[in-house]
């Protein structure tokens, strides 16, 4: 049963009319969470002497990230097949977002649109899920204690070796370095093994990074699509009680408390949308 569905703004950027770059769509027996992936502002491309002011003002409307995320959920919802051919299907809708917008990729202001997701769908006990990048599936039981929880590729194999590259983020030579390299790039190895991320960014080699699964549910179980803006909470004690006794009102309340307490860690846009069997 479909239980509550939400996204949570950017506690930065309440009253500047900044787009909504997390999208969702949910019904009793499916959902889907995007999370699109921010923009570069416009004319500014060494952020190192410009206010988080004055990156809002110059970030770009409407936003690359909130379309590309709206394509996705709406691709998803009208798309069939499995959970994964329905990514797939979103990451073709995005392609063709980006051949009507972004001509030529410089992996900054005109970087790919893009965006990652994490989706589920009910079959009697039975939970199947699909993600890619940093968009997840939790579940819990009927005490509060975690049964399954999709992994981050990004955070697992890309970010040791992207946080060694030894340029800060506000430098575009590092942001092209992670986007072109690190991003959908199959050749991208380490001993062997693939060191990139996914996005669904249109690229066809995105498809490889799309995860998925299923896993068998029993009454009580708790099941949560979230975007990365709530991987702090997940095993934070009230948050985990107020899904247990859940209510609207407190637990909006809570988030509210939460993103005000620390920014980098709860403040910043999330989506959340949650099932209980």
């Amino acid at each position: 049963m479909l239980i509550y569905k939400n996204t949570f703004d950017n506690i930065m950027t309440v009253g500047l009319d900044f787009p909504i770059e997390d999208q969702y769509y949910a019904n009793d027996t499916e959902a889907i969470v995007a999370d699109g992936i921010t923009r570069d502002p416009i004319g500014i491309s060494d952020f190192s002497n410009f206010t988080k002011k004055e990156f809002l003002e110059n970030y770009p409307r409407p936003s690359g990230a909130e379309l590309a995320a709206k394509e996705v959920c709406s691709t998803f919802l009208n798309a069939n097949g499995s959970l994964v051919d329905r990514l797939i299907e979103a990451n073709k809708s995005v392609k063709r977002l980006n051949e009507k917008n972004i001509p030529e990729c410089d992996y900054l202001e005109n970087d790919y649109y893009g965006t990652v997701a994490s989706c589920v769908c009910f079959e009697d006990n039975i939970l199947k899920y699909a993600y890619i990048c940093d968009c997840g599936v939790i579940v819990y039981d009927k005490n509060g204690s975690v049964k399954f929880k999709t992994e981050d590729d990004k955070e697992l194999y890309s970010d040791p070796y992207i946080n060694k590259i030894g340029i800060s983020w506000n430098l575009p030579e590092a942001r092209k370095i992670v986007r072109s390299e690190y991003r959908n790039n199959l050749n991208n190895t380490v001993n062997g093994k693939c060191v990139s991320y996914g996005a669904l960014t249109g690229e066809e080699t995105a498809i490889h990074f799309i995860r998925s699964g299923q896993l068998k549910l029993e009454d009580g179980d708790i099941v949560i699509v979230y975007s990365d803006g709530f991987t702090y909470y997940l095993n934070d004690k009230e948050f985990i009680n107020n899904i247990i006794n859940f209510n609207k009102d407190i637990f909006e309340e809570y988030i509210e408390k939460k993103s005000k307490e620390d920014y980098e860690k709860y403040g910043k846009e999330k989506t959340l949308v949650m099932f209980k069997t």
